[in-house]
């Protein structure tokens, strides 16, 4: 296990004690564009190429995003669940940040 499945593990937990209602809000503050889709895309083959994810790490945000994000699944991969992307969501903000 690597840092991102094991805090996806961790958000699913979290996810799963959380009312109906905040879950849907959730899900629909997680909508990616096709630009923002691209640009996670970027971040994280950007952080593979430097080191600063591990190939398994990548292949983890990769898989979530899609090589396409699907509109009926917020932009995202189908079946790309919430906690993966609110994590995967969470380490491309930690990317971002680090390279301001």
């Amino acid at each position: 296990m690597n840092r991102v499945t094991a805090a996806i593990a961790q958000m699913r937990e979290r996810v799963a004690t959380l009312e109906p209602d905040k879950v849907e809000r959730l899900e629909k503050g997680n909508v990616l564009d096709s630009f923002e889709h691209a640009q996670y895309q970027n971040q994280q083959a950007r952080a593979h190429a430097t080191g600063r994810l591990t190939t398994e790490e990548a292949q983890v945000l990769y898989i979530a995003l899609g090589e396409v994000g699907n509109p009926s699944n917020g932009g995202w991969a189908t079946g790309t669940d919430l906690a993966t992307k609110l994590v995967v969501t969470m380490v491309i903000g930690e990317l971002l940040g680090a390279r301001v």
